[in-house]
């Protein structure tokens, strides 16, 4: 298996190389709703993967690995993504990272896991309260040792998420069993649930029914400012896509580039637009 190394650039930013790859950390906001306007209050930490400069699919390369090497890197990419939000302005250092659940499954592994993420938090200076763990929609091969990790993860302070809501696993059954603190909506979903006014209805129901049971509800995958109007209306909490800001490589141009989202107090820094029907 190549070794993974992580290396520093003159510019402070972290990367990481495994065998002929080299791999980054992208950052994406993820803004709140505040009395009609929309804050940017944390990021997700992404994955970009090049190979001789050339970008490489994230999927692809995912699947170029086989189980071993997927198994012992996934650790090693949040490792890298804290790492480099040191670029973040420090009252955005709140992250969304993401677990695959199918490297979850071995109880065995949870305290050494653990024990990365936590070390690595305290070298940033990033409470465990800031964290928000994402679980992929990827399938597992034991529900019950997902369900002791979402556990682990609440009892040592961190935030859970059940991730892509509506896609493969990520199902009613997977939030009944980790009782989420959020739950993010796959954007294909949303784009369907979007295209008529019943779908849009469905959307005002699951996300009042994760709302009563105390789940913050986050719409991804928002690609038009009219889909940001009805997001408005559903319920949901936060949003994420790519007509509100797409994913930047860290960088020292990241404060910056997230203070043009922040609004100023006399007004919104983006209007919500409704879509007319």
């Amino acid at each position: 298996m190549p070794p993974f190394e992580i290396g520093r650039r003159d510019n402070g930013t972290f990367f990481a190389r495994h065998g002929d790859f080299v791999l980054q950390t992208a950052f994406q906001p993820i803004f709140r709703f505040e009395k009609g306007r929309i804050v940017p209050v944390a990021c997700e930490a992404l994955l970009r993967v090049s190979r001789n400069d050339v970008p490489v699919l994230t999927d692809a390369f995912f699947a170029m690995l086989d189980p071993a090497e997927f198994r012992a890197l996934e650790p090693e990419l949040r490792r890298l993504h804290i790492r480099n939000a040191c670029h973040l302005p420090a009252d955005m250092r709140r992250l969304f990272l993401n677990f695959d659940p199918g490297v979850l499954d071995d109880p065995a592994d949870f305290e050494t896991q653990l024990r990365i993420l936590g070390d690595e938090l305290r070298d940033a200076g990033i409470a465990p309260a800031d964290i928000v763990c994402e679980i992929t929609e990827a399938e597992t091969r034991s529900s019950e040792a997902l369900t002791h990790f979402a556990y682990e993860l609440r009892a040592r302070g961190y935030r859970v998420a059940v991730d892509d809501f509506g896609a493969q696993a990520s199902r009613l059954q997977r939030v009944a069993a980790l009782a989420p603190d959020i739950v993010k909506f796959d954007g294909a979903l949303v784009k369907r649930l979007m295209a008529t006014e019943a779908g849009v209805a469905a959307l005002r129901m699951l996300i009042s029914r994760f709302r009563k049971d105390g789940i913050v509800c986050i719409l991804e995958g928002l690609e038009a400012l009219w889909e940001v109007g009805v997001a408005e209306t559903t319920g949901a909490e936060m949003v994420q896509g790519f007509v509100l800001a797409a994913p930047r490589l860290a960088g020292l141009d990241l404060a910056a580039w997230i203070a043009q989202y922040q609004p100023l107090p006399e007004e919104p820094a983006i209007r919500v637009a409704k879509r007319s029907r």
